[in-house]
């Protein structure tokens, strides 16, 4: 995720001309240049194909139409990001309340218990976001206790795997009389908090924008950048071609943009910083369960891109 100071105008702007989204873009209004030229030479120079009886309203209103359908597009694709972002912070929260309440609870000699719950609590936030980014491996997880029933080998859905190996080892400490019954209650709300919010971003990537609606905006941008050289170009003349780019800019980066956040946990550069904040839980729990970490997993939790300095 891109991490900027708003005062650093002109380094931002610099830097996102500089990311694949940008890029993407670029070579989309190239084609628009390209047609835009085109059309302008043909009608100054050989044949005369300008709208001249259609009423500028028309234009305006279509204009109008589109700026509507893209401030909803945008807002619902942001809608979709933030989203994502409260489920990670609720992760993040409810992680340090767990690790908090079984540092109470845990005996301070009882460091084994300690080591599980600081590794399987670290666990949940790495397997909920390589299981987003259809990435199953388990070489950013700790290996905890061994067994059938606790085995993450034995789990396609790691994140249950990791919720199953602490409701077991919880449910064993509870049978052996070290949780009590009142603690065993709400030990399960912060347990089943943790499946609450992979079911929120599963349902987040599972249900894109529909595609009757993406397919509509597209065409109708499409349609109106394709109208809009043979309404103006009477007036503009070869203007027509830098007023034209400047449109398509504006609205066909907004339809990027959003088609860019709408998808909050993968690996652009826009998207939420899942690897950052999967290692701040990692550190946070370590540290209140009094289980040293090394300093460069401490450091591997700070934020890890700044346009501005």
């Amino acid at each position: 995720m891109i991490i900027y100071k708003n005062k650093g105008i002109l380094p931002s702007i610099w830097h996102f001309h500089t990311g694949p989204t940008a890029k993407a873009l670029i070579r989309r209004l190239a084609v628009v240049g390209i047609y835009v030229s085109i059309v302008t030479v043909a009608e100054m120079h050989y044949t005369d194909l300008r709208l001249k009886d259609t009423p500028n309203s028309f234009l305006g209103a279509m204009g109008i139409l589109l700026s509507l359908l893209l401030i909803f597009r945008t807002n619902t694709a942001y809608d979709r990001f933030y989203e994502g972002r409260q489920a990670w912070g609720s992760l993040v929260n409810n992680c340090r309340n767990l690790a908090i309440y079984f540092n109470a609870v845990l005996p301070e000699g009882d460091v084994i218990s300690r080591q599980f719950y600081a590794k399987s609590i670290s666990n949940f936030p790495f397997a909920l976001k390589n299981h987003l980014r259809d990435m199953p491996k388990m070489d950013e997880l700790d290996i905890v206790e061994e067994g059938e029933r606790r085995d993450l080998s034995n789990f396609d859905h790691k994140p249950a795997g990791v919720s199953n190996q602490l409701w077991v080892k919880t449910e064993i400490l509870y049978r052996e009389g070290h949780i009590s019954e009142s603690q065993h209650i709400n030990l399960n709300q912060y347990l089943t908090a943790l499946m609450d919010v992979c079911g929120i971003c599963e349902r987040i990537k599972s249900t894109p924008i529909p595609f009757s609606y993406m397919l509509f905006i597209k065409l109708f941008i499409m349609l109106y950048v394709a109208l809009l050289p043979f309404t103006i170009i009477a007036a503009f003349g070869y203007l027509t071609v830098p007023a034209v780019f400047l449109t398509s800019y504006v609205l066909v980066g907004l339809e990027m943009i959003g088609e860019e956040i709408e998808e909050p946990f993968g690996l652009e550069r826009n998207d939420l910083p899942l690897n950052q904040l999967s290692q701040l839980i990692r550190v946070n729990v370590h540290d209140i369960l009094q289980i040293n970490l090394p300093h460069v997993e401490k450091q591997a939790a700070r934020p890890g891109f700044t346009v501005v300095t």
